[in-house]
């Protein structure tokens, strides 16, 4: 069953996360104080003082292990009410999101737009290349006599369109897969980090053999419950915000262009013979007129649209699937592998980020 972030946080998923990590963060610090005071006795008994200096400093790093594991949960807490109407202006928030919606949650719905909005262009495009194929296969035959002429004219045109509508289709499937991949590895990293990782970095955090290895799990750990999710948010506002986002604004001129119920281009279309042939009187110039004025008008907006549609369209899509599912993905990696990297030489030492995610 895959879960929102707010099922995993919340109480919705199976049990809390957050409660789970909170249990078994605790049963990892009475375990370690267990065996400190094992060691103690053992130190006192045979009053050997380099035990009993082992234990103290082991001590040490079991309180700050404590403290990390309190200050870890009121962090996960507070992120998982951090609104996106308190951190950002009204203008610079996603259209489909509101003042209420948390980070978590904003970051699910980033992927799930943009999914959404990679399957429909993919639908696009199959609806294109399945009437430019047509066009392509137009084959007149001009044989009264058994002798004349069969062609195609139209396949030279539309040879090339369908050539830059694979292209599109190649790089929107990409684009998908990688958006896909993110959020089923931010869903992952919510329930696994919390129930899992982070318990298991605290753990070896108390002791001397595996310090290093607790602290570059808690580092990682970490960079997936706040970088990530924060850096998300912010190419979601980005892309999607109300005042001025691309994705936005290229909505609403396709809906415009295609589906404005006056200045639309089926629209104009559909109304152009009524436009052309009514009240244009009687005498032959008149009608002849009005024939070649709506033919050319017809061309003009049939070929205006055609071409703005298999041109424009595919064009701007890949450029946006670039954007969002190369560009934009590339960066968050370089910005989340480098804190990876600082937070786990902080707390242990610098991990490899490749090696962790193939084990993980």
């Amino acid at each position: 069953m895959v879960c929102t972030p707010d099922q995993i946080i919340g109480y919705d998923c199976g049990g809390s996360a957050l409660l789970d990590f909170t249990t078994l963060a605790g049963a990892a610090l009475v375990t370690s104080a267990v065996i400190l005071s094992a060691l103690y006795v053992w130190g006192a008994m045979f009053r050997s003082q380099q035990i009993n200096n082992y234990v103290k400093l082991e001590l040490y790093e079991l309180i700050v292990s404590a403290l990390l594991v309190i200050l870890i949960t009121m962090a996960v807490g507070a992120m998982g009410t951090i609104t996106l109407g308190g951190v950002l202006p009204d203008g610079m928030l996603p259209d489909d999101v509101t003042q209420s919606t948390t980070v978590y949650q904003a970051t699910y719905q980033y992927y799930e737009r943009v999914g959404s909005d990679m399957a429909g262009w993919l639908n696009v495009n199959y609806w294109l290349s399945m009437y430019i194929d047509q066009i392509a296969s137009v084959t007149p035959y001009a044989r009264p006599l058994g002798v004349g002429l069969v062609a195609s004219p139209m396949a030279g045109l539309a040879s090339p369109l369908k050539q830059l509508l694979y292209n599109m289709s190649v790089a929107l499937s990409v684009a998908f897969v990688i958006n896909s991949a993110q959020k089923f590895v931010y869903l992952f990293a919510l329930q696994a980090f919390l129930k899992y990782y982070l318990p298991i970095g605290i753990f070896f955090r108390t002791f001397t053999p595996t310090r290093k290895l607790g602290g570059a799990l808690i580092g990682v750990a970490l960079s997936f419950l706040f970088v990530f999710p924060a850096l998300s948010t912010i190419s979601y506002s980005m892309f999607y915000n109300r005042d001025a986002g691309p994705l936005i604004t290229f909505g609403n001129m396709l809906t415009n262009y295609f589906g404005d119920t006056t200045t639309g281009f089926w629209e104009r279309f559909g109304n152009f013979f009524g436009n052309n042939f009514t009240d244009v009187g009687t005498s032959v110039s008149d009608l002849a007129g009005a024939a070649f004025g709506g033919i050319g008008q017809l061309l003009q907006t049939l070929v205006g649209g055609i071409f703005l549609t298999i041109m424009m369209f595919p064009i701007s899509v890949v450029s946006y699937a670039f954007a969002i599912g190369f560009v934009i993905p590339a960066f968050n990696i370089l910005v989340f592998t480098q804190v990876a990297k600082t937070l786990s030489k902080s707390f242990g030492e610098e991990v490899d980020i490749g090696s962790l995610m193939r084990l993980v």
